[in-house]
């Protein structure tokens, strides 16, 4: 009888330690899409999609990142972008962009040496 209530205990405490886990890692699942408050990727996946005027301004994470500026005057966005010439004409269109949505040039910063080839890092700065 002792055994079977160590067992049930046993059973018990695993449990709650399996759901601690799945509770946090159900917690910080959205956190790779943003990595902080004001820090946005862009990937090259979802870059390679046909743009438009309708497309840019509904593409991830682009409609946030301007409302985030324009809520934030005097702030800049940082747009580091992977190097080479790739990587140029990638940010240099993306900058053509974002002034469209109204970002002025004079607002943003480009820096090459993003983390990884496939993605633009935005940050907004002050």
């Amino acid at each position: 009888m002792k055994a079977r209530a160590e067992t049930a205990a046993t059973r018990r405490l695993c449990y709650s330690a399996a759901m601690k886990t799945w509770l946090l890692i159900a917690a910080l699942a959205p956190l790779p899409v943003v990595a902080a408050d004001n820090t946005w990727v862009l990937d090259a996946d979802s870059w390679a999609r046909p743009r438009d005027g309708r497309s840019i301004s509904a593409m991830a994470p682009l409609p946030e990142v301007v409302r985030q500026w324009s809520a934030q005057p005097g702030r800049r966005l940082l747009l580091r972008y992977p190097g080479g010439e790739e990587g140029q004409l990638w940010v240099y269109e993306l900058r053509s962009w974002l002034v469209a949505l109204g970002v002025p040039q004079e607002s943003q910063e480009l820096v090459a040496g993003s983390q990884r080839d496939d993605q633009i890092e935005i940050e907004l700065s002050r």
